[in-house]
């Protein structure tokens, strides 16, 4: 991901994060929808922040959840 400079502390930043799903990854959200029409899902990102004096520090991020996913009854 390209460097997106400073970041002001009061200011809104989009940052477009390129991502490759493989293949086997896809097949298996599929067979966890038709399931339970759920997607239960993990993320781990590390914000790594340039400081003056200690320089590069990694400050690790993670999120565990479940996505539950509309059905046809709940649209109608």
């Amino acid at each position: 991901m390209p460097d997106p400079g400073s970041l002001k502390w009061d200011d809104i930043t989009k940052l477009e994060v390129p991502l490759k799903v493989p293949y086997n990854i896809l097949m298996s959200l599929m067979k966890d929808i038709g399931r339970d029409w759920d997607l239960d899902y993990e993320m781990r990102i590390g914000l790594t922040f340039d400081l003056p004096i200690i320089g590069n520090f990694t400050l690790p991020v993670s999120k565990k959840g479940e996505l539950k996913l509309p059905t046809l009854s709940d649209v109608f």
